[in-house]
């Protein structure tokens, strides 16, 4: 039965809370989420973006109605949760519904802080934070309002510079004398302060709001020394707070919002909670990356998984003001005990900064070129100190463009989403006008914090350079066609036979040892190719055989060795002996014989070329696993681009296998561990009742889409193990898996005869 699972917010942390969850176990919870907004959950860190008319409106959603109806999620809009009932497991809505709970998360976000002065009230006063906000500041740009900005934060400029974009008149109001106070110092500020400039912006620094001034509508402001700007619209961006009354009012312990524990659960027994509405270890964070980290690791204990605990998060900034890529990290004040290296060039503009304690980086700037930023967040969290050599490297003149052609095909672009340079690579060569939004659109880089943009972009400006790696393993130089495109040509039906190929205009040769096993394979996988003589029936000189059986799972082994103890005697010449992995060998088998003892012995007589599968290891002694037994015996003739195996177990492996997936029993679930790029992953979790259609998809699902020769291993790291998730939940992909894998385990079966490749 799911358990009932109810999510408080509808933002960006109950998102990825509800993606994970639901990736990781998607029939185990009933999953409703509540917002007091009118629309589904939406990417609030875009919404700059939109202001700045560089997204549209329907960007800003990573998922429509359809998505959510599919993995069972029901979210509740413009229904706000007033009431949690800790002690009975319920929550009270604005509606007067009440809701039951087995476990809940409470993701409330954060609020804008407002200023108390007099007239805030008025018409024409805006924060900065929802959708809603993001409309009515686009309405008001769009009629060429004048507009003050109180802030000069990131918030409060990326407004600014939106609102001075649609053609309004934007003053900016500062408390400090720089703007990006503490992020930034002197130098850089007015860096940024010339470049906003330049699009007509304003700037009051040292003063605050005093009054907005006007009869209903907003007509000025007044700041501390009495000075009067006239303006329509006032925006407040001076901050945010943990929205924490909800679990202040029902008891659960806060501060300054609510406290968790490293596993992110509350004070209240169920009740966990992630995002800008928490504080831990004293800390509260309103970045995009701990956010995410934070309903990961939420997701996972909800799974009963074995997270890793949430030790807090590196802060740091990387994003694009005005169209500059800007990163700040860390302490960049300057003192006795610190040292600083500085590059800049105003003229481009160019200004970055490393402020050092004893050779360790404490703190970063990083204004027009960000390229170093990944390095210098790396140091900084390991904090060892910098060589001469070293030092001399940070700014060694490599830019973003050299650095993004250098950089591996594995190297993570978009940390918040996990995609790869490669995945990147093959959209823009896929695509007939790939650019920054399709990019986006197909594989969700940049879509979340916008912090990866410029190399997003970047990777398009040097695709020319680095196209290769776009490509998949080639064939060989029998053709110049790509493994994608001769795979598209074969399951499309352009080549229906072997033969085909090597008849085509686009093959130059009768095939090589390269490219004939490869198409072999493809042909094979999609059952184009005929069955041969499996490789456990081996021929010998004197036309003579060995077979051998598969493994044997029955725990009487004595009973299921009688078949063949029987056929040693009856055949003559014939020697019996017991093979590794609990494997049956029965030798000196002559070639008339084969088909009985096959037959007797229900050992596969075909098999599809480039059957490469290998016995299964149980170390679980107790229980029944008939379900893994058969698909064991029913994918031993089957094609597999690699050796390939299951380990199955109840103790968590210390090692597992690159070739293949272990299986781990876990207190009433399964969990399916691979090997990825860090290492083990934890790529699904599933219960009793799914185990064969879980396993049968991923299977089939590897064997349609790996290359030739690709071990399990590196399919995972290539495919992504978010795609291959979200192809397991998918009910149609699911389907059509499953019903060409079984189309190809019966072929296998009716099929009594073997045939030779071409």
């Amino acid at each position: 039965m799911r358990k009932k699972l109810i999510i408080i917010g509808n933002g960006m942390s109950s998102l990825r809370f509800m993606e994970t969850i639901v990736s990781q176990s998607n029939s185990s919870f009933s999953i409703q989420s509540f917002g007091e907004e009118p629309s589904y959950p939406y990417n609030r860190v875009r919404l700059s973006s939109y202001l700045q008319q560089e997204a549209d409106q329907q960007s800003l959603f990573p998922h429509s109605s359809d998505w959510y109806e599919h993995r069972n999620i029901q979210v509740h809009t413009k229904e706000q949760v007033i009431n949690i009932d800790k002690d009975k497991k319920q929550i009270h809505t604005s509606t007067g519904l009440v809701y039951s709970y087995d476990y809940l998360i409470i993701a409330t976000g954060s609020s804008p802080v407002q200023l108390d002065i007099p007239g805030v009230n008025k018409k024409g006063v805006h924060t900065f934070r929802t959708l809603k906000d993001a409309n009515d500041l686009i309405t008001a740009a769009n009629d060429r309002k004048r507009a003050v900005v109180v802030g000069g934060g990131f918030l409060g400029l990326e407004a600014a510079f939106g609102l001075a974009k649609a053609g309004s008149e934007v003053v900016v109001v500062q408390r400090g004398d720089t703007l990006l106070t503490p992020q930034l110092d002197n130098t850089a500020s007015k860096y940024l302060q010339t470049e906003l400039e330049a699009y007509g912006i304003k700037f009051y620094f040292e003063q605050s709001i005093q009054s907005v001034e006007g009869e209903n509508q907003v007509e000025s402001a007044i700041l501390q020394d009495g000075t009067v700007i006239d303006t329509d619209v006032v925006l407040f961006a001076t901050g945010i707070r943990p929205n924490k009354n909800i679990a202040m009012q029902s008891g659960i312990r806060t501060n300054r919002g609510i406290i968790v524990d490293d596993y992110m659960k509350t004070s209240a027994e169920d009740v966990y909670a992630i995002g800008e509405c928490i504080e831990h270890n004293g800390q509260s964070y309103g970045l995009v990356p701990p956010v995410y980290e934070q309903a990961r690791v939420a997701a996972m204990a909800l799974c009963s998984q074995d997270p890793v605990p949430y030790k807090g998060s590196f802060p740091y900034s990387h994003l694009k003001i005005a169209g500059i890529d800007l990163f700040t990290a860390g302490n960049i004040e300057e003192s006795v005990q610190m040292d600083t290296i500085v590059q800049a060039d105003s003229s481009k503009p160019l200004y970055q900064k490393i402020v050092m304690q004893n050779d360790v980086i404490q703190g970063a700037i990083l204004f027009g070129e960000t390229a170093a930023a990944d390095d210098i967040v790396l140091r900084m969290k390991n904090q060892k100190p910098l060589s001469i050599a070293e030092k001399n490297h940070l700014f060694s003149g490599e830019g973003k463009e050299e650095k993004l052609v250098r950089c591996s095909p594995a190297s993570t672009i978009c940390k918040c989403n996990q995609v790869n340079k490669q995945d990147i690579l093959l959209h823009i060569a896929k695509a007939e006008e790939a650019n920054v939004q399709t990019i986006r659109d197909e594989t969700k880089a940049s879509s979340s914090c916008g912090g990866c943009a410029g190399d997003v972009a970047g990777l398009l400006s040097v695709f020319e350079q680095c196209k290769h790696q776009a490509q998949t393993t080639t064939f060989c130089a029998c053709t110049t066609l790509e493994e994608e495109t001769v795979r598209e040509k074969i399951n499309s039906g352009w080549w229906k036979q072997l033969h085909d190929v090597f008849l085509s205009d686009e093959w130059n040769t009768k095939g090589c040892d390269i490219c004939r096993p490869a198409l072999t394979y493809y042909f094979s996988v999609v059952g184009k190719m005929g069955t041969i003589r499996p490789p456990w029936i081996q021929k010998h000189a004197y036309n003579d055989y060995t077979i051998t059986s598969l493994p044997i799972r029955s725990k009487d082994i004595t009973g299921s060795m009688q078949s063949w103890m029987r056929l040693q005697q009856e055949i003559p010449g014939t020697h019996l002996k017991m093979g590794q992995d609990q494997r049956i060998q029965l030798t000196g088998v002559p070639e008339n014989e084969i088909n009985r003892v096959c037959n007797e012995t229900f050992t596969p007589i075909t098999a599809y070329p480039h059957a490469k599968i290998q016995p299964f290891h149980f170390s679980i002694t107790d229980g029944n696993y008939d379900v893994i037994e058969q698909l064991e015996a029913d994918l031993f003739p089957l094609s597999f681009p690699e050796e390939f195996s299951v380990q199955v177990t109840k103790d968590f492996p210390a090692v597992i296998p690159a070739r293949g997936v272990t299986l781990v029993w876990n207190e009433g679930t399964w969990e399916m561990h691979v090997v990825g790029t860090e290492g083990r992953i934890i790529l699904y979790v599933f219960q009793k009742e799914e185990l064969e259609e879980v396993l049968k998809v991923t299977v089939a699902y590897y064997r349609e889409t790996a290359h030739f020769n690709e071990p399990f291993s590196d399919w995972v790291t290539r495919q992504t193990p978010v795609k291959i998730r979200e192809t397991i939940l998918s009910d149609d992909d699911r389907d059509e898996l499953l019903l060409r894998l079984d189309s190809q385990i019966e072929s296998v079966k009716q099929n009594r005869e073997h045939t030779n490749l071409v």
